[in-house]
């Protein structure tokens, strides 16, 4: 008996030794579920605040921007951080198509699978802007958290830099109107 439990115990020894880790799975990012879920609320909400807040010479006012403006700047920004930090992380980049205008892609903007080929020509591009996005959002936070208005206003403003790059580069036909009419002059 004793000779028996002695083999078990050797054998349990042995196996919690030998590590099989499962193969890690592929992250996998969809850009429609992350714009539509993460980067376009987070935003929009941040565009919403500091616009709200804005006095007659276009800089944050102090009376307006209270507790909870700061908070829900500080929350939408890490929001985006967040969102933006996936997209530029993922290994995966699935490009899902735009919404549908009467059973068609609207003017100007690129098919699902046009998409995708504009990201998969240059992955690198995409997770470029995204990285972009995030470290200026991280920016964001860091205003909000220390309450610095002059730097909050700039960097709520200068999100949309990356947010135009990588529509103008990667959603919108190349060469279309559209596209003309959105990309940054100069």
């Amino acid at each position: 008996m004793w000779k028996f439990l002695a083999i078990l115990a050797t054998l349990g020894a042995l196996t919690s030794c030998q590590t099989v880790e499962p193969p890690a799975a592929q992250q996998v990012v969809n850009t429609r579920v992350a714009m539509v879920a993460g980067v376009n609320p987070a935003a929009v909400a941040i565009w919403d605040i500091t616009n709200d807040a804005m006095d007659e010479s276009g800089e944050l006012d102090p009376v307006r921007m209270d507790d909870e403006a700061w908070a829900r700047l500080r929350e939408h920004a890490e929001m985006l951080e967040v969102w933006s930090r996936r997209m530029a992380d993922a290994e995966v980049i699935r490009a899902a198509g735009p919404d549908l205008v009467g059973r068609q892609v609207p003017e100007g903007v690129a098919s699902r699978a046009e998409i995708q080929a504009m990201i998969d020509a240059d992955p690198a591009g995409f997770r470029a802007e995204a990285r972009d996005l995030a470290e200026r959002a991280k920016l964001l936070v860091e205003a909000a958290t220390t309450r610095d208005l002059a730097a909050a206003g700039h960097r709520a403003g200068e999100i949309d830099v990356p947010c135009q790059g990588c529509h103008t580069r990667y959603w919108y036909k190349q060469g279309s109107q559209e596209l003309e009419e959105v990309r940054p002059k100069g």
